[in-house]
C-alpha cells in the first residue's frame, strides 16, 4: 500500500511546474481573447413550455411558443449559448379558470459567466385558462366544389356519424356539429369514398377520432322540358305543300346537361315528303333529337299535308 501511494505522489508532482505553466498560459489566452473583444449583444429565441396544467383546464388565448431574450457579453461566449438550455418553464399547478400572469425578468434566466440579460420580450405573459368540456356531436360533411353542370350529389355519409369533441367550454358548448375539411369530388359520377380530417377551425379543439370516412354519390340529373308552338316544316318536297296544323307541342325528358341548353328547331322536327305524290297525306313527325333525349308527349301525333303538283 505504501508503495502504491509513493507512485501516486510521484505522478502528481512530476513536471508540476510545467503543468502549472500550461494552466497559466491557457487562462491568459482566454483572458486575452475575451478581453480584447468588445461586448456585443445577441437576441435569442427561447422556447416556452407549460407544466402541471390541471386536467380540467386548458390555455385558450393564443399560444406563446417562445420569448426573445437579449444578452450582452463576449462574442465568443454568446456564440456558444444554446436556446434550449435557457427555455422558459411556466408552472400552472393549482391554477384556476381565469387569467394567470407571469412576469419574466432577467433574474429568471441563468446565463454563462460574463453574460448578462438586458431585455426579455414579452416581459409579462398573460395566460387565459378555461374549463374543459367534452361532448359527442354529429359530423357534417363539407364538399369543396360544386358538382359539374347537370350532376347532383344524391347521398352523403360520414362514418362514424358522431365524434367526441374536447376543448374550451365556451367553444364546445355552442357547437351543433363538427365540420369536415372540404372533400373534393372525383370524376363525373358514381360513388367515391375517402378519409377526411375534421376541421377544428384553429380553436384548439380536439376530436376523437380526428378523421372520418366520407362517402359521396354523384349522379346525373334528369329534367323534363316543354316546347310549345314549335313550327313544323317539310323536307324533300317535289312541289308546293301546306301543313295543318303548322305547330307541335313536345314534352321531353333527358339529362340536364343535354336538355337544358337544347333549342328545338327545323333541324330537329320536320315532315319527310320524300317520294310522295301530289295529293293529301297524313304523316307522322320526324324527330332528330340527341339520343339521350326521350319524347314523353307530342300533340298532335300526325299532320295533314297537301302537296300540289310542281
Amino acid at each position: 500500500m505504501k508503495r502504491i501511494w509513493e507512485r501516486f505522489a510521484l505522478a502528481t508532482t512530476a513536471n508540476l511546474g510545467l503543468k502549472l505553466l500550461s494552466v497559466v498560459i491557457a487562462l491568459a489566452l482566454w483572458i486575452f481573447v475575451n478581453a480584447g473583444q468588445k461586448a456585443s449583444e445577441r437576441a435569442i429565441e427561447v422556447p416556452v413550455e407549460f407544466r402541471n396544467i390541471p386536467s380540467d383546464l386548458m390555455v385558450t388565448n393564443p399560444s406563446l411558443d417562445q420569448v426573445e431574450v437579449r444578452m450582452m457579453g463576449p462574442p465568443a461566449v454568446l456564440s456558444t449559448i444554446d436556446s434550449d438550455r435557457l427555455k422558459v418553464t411556466l408552472d400552472l399547478e393549482g391554477a384556476r379558470p381565469g387569467t394567470s400572469t407571469f412576469r419574466l425578468t432577467p433574474d429568471f434566466f441563468s446565463p454563462p459567466r460574463g453574460v448578462r440579460v438586458t431585455r426579455v420580450s414579452p416581459s409579462i405573459v398573460n395566460l387565459k385558462l378555461e374549463a374543459v368540456a367534452v361532448r359527442s356531436l354529429p359530423v357534417k360533411v363539407r364538399v369543396g366544389e360544386k358538382p359539374p353542370f347537370g350532376y347532383k350529389i344524391t347521398a352523403v355519409e360520414a362514418s362514424p356519424e358522431m365524434v367526441k369533441v374536447q376543448g374550451a367550454a365556451s367553444e364546445v358548448n355552442r357547437m351543433n356539429a363538427v365540420d369536415t375539411l372540404p372533400s373534393e369530388l372525383e370524376g363525373t359520377q358514381g360513388k367515391t369514398t375517402r378519409e377526411v380530417r375534421l376541421d377544428s377551425g384553429g380553436k384548439g379543439i380536439s376530436f376523437s377520432p380526428d378523421r372520418v370516412t366520407v362517402s359521396l354519390v354523384l349522379e346525373e340529373e334528369w329534367i323534363t322540358r316543354e316546347f310549345q308552338g314549335v313550327k313544323v316544316k317539310a323536307k324533300d318536297s317535289t312541289g308546293e305543300y301546306k301543313v295543318n296544323p303548322g305547330q307541335v307541342y313536345l314534352r321531353l325528358s333527358g339529362p340536364k346537361r343535354v336538355l337544358a341548353p337544347l333549342r328545338v328547331g327545323e333541324e330537329h322536327v320536320y315532315l319527310d315528303l320524300k317520294g310522295l305524290q301530289a295529293g293529301n297525306h297524313a304523316l307522322p313527325l320526324t324527330l332528330r333529337l340527341p339520343p339521350e333525349v326521350k319524347v314523353i308527349e307530342q300533340r298532335p301525333s300526325r299532320f295533314r299535308v297537301r302537296i300540289d303538283s310542281p
